[in-house]
């Protein structure tokens, strides 16, 4: 038993040892016009890419515990290498003279300490670009298509089993557009700045102002100092943003308690658009009432009730229905168009009227004679005493009696309203009947009969 785990404790050290061995196995490579990068770590397939601008006195360095490596270089897969000469200087060992398109590796005896190089020379590969162009395929209403005059290979590697792979190149593109605040309700103008891979195969957000497009790139003519960088010059937008929001207009505050039932007519709405201006130039405001039955809202089966050119417009809804007021914006070539809806309803006509109030006793709180109602387009009351004195008379149905005639309370007692009025929906009412007033006989202003 001793033995035995004196054997496994053997090659589990063993084993550490040659972990630690190809933790501290490494290459460096050094050399070219500027810097190397690495540009992939292929970690599953124990392979660095390295870009290199200029390869012709580029070298590639290997320390690990031995001081004996053979070098090899291989140019689709590991199996079809070659024997490659090298400089050893005790544990180090160095390569000179690499070449662009090939990986390079020191055979280990352990599969655990080898690691492999792919050397990828910029200069034969650098993105070259003489022209750039806003397409003019695709929708110019949602996105943007650039094509240009370039050259630009692919920057391919082979691992050591001989797949391929490709390190992918990072381009910026710039460019100004357009966004919306919901809280200021307005649009300013921002940057856009977007990293592909390929600005040619990408389609852009179109932009919502005019603006240049600039491509810069790639990431690795940046790391070496000789980025790119070009301009479509001034693009003429055509996309369309629209906001669209309804306000009611009225001398007092409405009281939306019954939203969920409609409005009350006759109600007053302000309808605003908001757009991407200059570029949005054209408004076309269309309400309609929604008939019942009627399962289609395209232009041509429209009836409007009103059509207005312009951001804004106010309307006088004195009926009751189903409304929706369309909006539709365009740009200044007629290119690109956005529509909104907005949808309100309408309430039916309601009238409900009191019998007794109490005013001068209880400061808002049941001190007026007022009517409930929704949507009365017409409106007229008047209030008696018992020997058919007129004592209130008013039309808005909003407003109320505070039981005063002359700026002096009225006794207690019956008194008795004669109420017409009109719905928005036709309804006719014509209402009478008595109030009671609820107020003990102690306030000093008050009239006697």
């Amino acid at each position: 038993m001793l033995r035995k785990g004196f054997r496994k404790s053997g090659i589990l050290i063993c084993l550490l040892l040659l972990a630690v061995a190809a933790v501290h196995a490494q290459y460096r490579v050094t050399g070219g016009a500027e810097t190397p990068l690495l540009a992939e770590d292929d970690t599953p397939n124990r392979l660095q890419v390295y870009m290199v601008y200029g390869a012709n006195d580029v070298e590639i360095s290997y320390t690990s515990s031995s001081t004996s490596h053979q070098w090899y270089r291989y140019k689709t897969r590991m199996q079809d290498a070659e024997r490659i000469p090298c400089v050893q200087n005790g544990t180090t060992s160095t390569i000179r003279n690499v070449e662009d398109g090939y990986g390079y590796y020191v055979g280990e005896s352990s599969i655990i300490a080898q690691r492999y190089v792919w050397i990828i020379d910029y200069s034969k590969h650098a993105f070259e670009i003489s022209g750039l162009y806003v397409s003019d395929k695709g929708d110019p209403c949602s996105s943007v298509h650039l094509t240009g005059t370039v050259e630009m290979d692919k920057l391919s590697y082979r691992t050591p089993s001989g797949t391929a792979g490709e390190v992918k190149r990072e381009f910026e593109v710039t460019y100004n557009t357009m966004a919306y605040s919901s809280d200021t309700k307005m649009f300013s103008q921002v940057e856009k700045k977007e990293t592909v891979s390929d600005p040619f195969s990408v389609s852009l957000p179109a932009p919502l102002c005019d603006t240049d497009f600039f491509l810069k790139g790639d990431q690795f003519a940046r790391h070496f100092n000789r980025e790119k960088s070009i301009s479509t010059g001034e693009y003429q937008a055509v996309a369309i943003e629209v906001h669209a929001d309804s306000s009611y207009v009225a001398d007092e505050p409405l009281n939306m308690s019954t939203a969920q039932e409609g409005l009350c007519a006759p109600v007053t709405v302000r309808f605003t658009a908001r757009a991407n201006e200059p570029v949005a130039a054209l408004y076309i405001w269309t309400i309609y009432e929604n008939k019942e039955g009627s399962e289609s809202s395209e232009e041509e089966d429209i009836d409007p009730i009103i059509r207005y050119t312009g951001d804004e417009v106010e309307y006088t809804f004195q009926q009751a229905g189903n409304f929706t007021a369309r909006l539709e914006v365009s740009d200044r070539t007629g290119t690109c168009s956005e529509t909104e809806e907005i949808t309100l309803s309408v309430s039916d006509s309601f009238l409900d009227i009191p019998n007794a109030f109490s005013p001068g006793t209880t400061p808002g709180i049941n001190d007026e004679f007022r009517v409930v109602y929704k949507s009365l387009v017409r409106f007229s009351g008047t209030i008696f005493n018992r020997w058919g004195t007129q004592m209130f008379h008013w039309t808005d149905p909003a407003k109320g009696w505070d039981g005063k005639k002359g700026g002096k309370y009225v006794p207690p007692g019956v008194y008795f309203y004669v109420i017409e009025a009109t719905g928005s929906d036709g309804k006719k009412y014509k209402k009478s009947g008595d109030i009671n007033i609820l107020r003990p006989k102690t306030i000093d202003d008050q009239i006697h009969d």
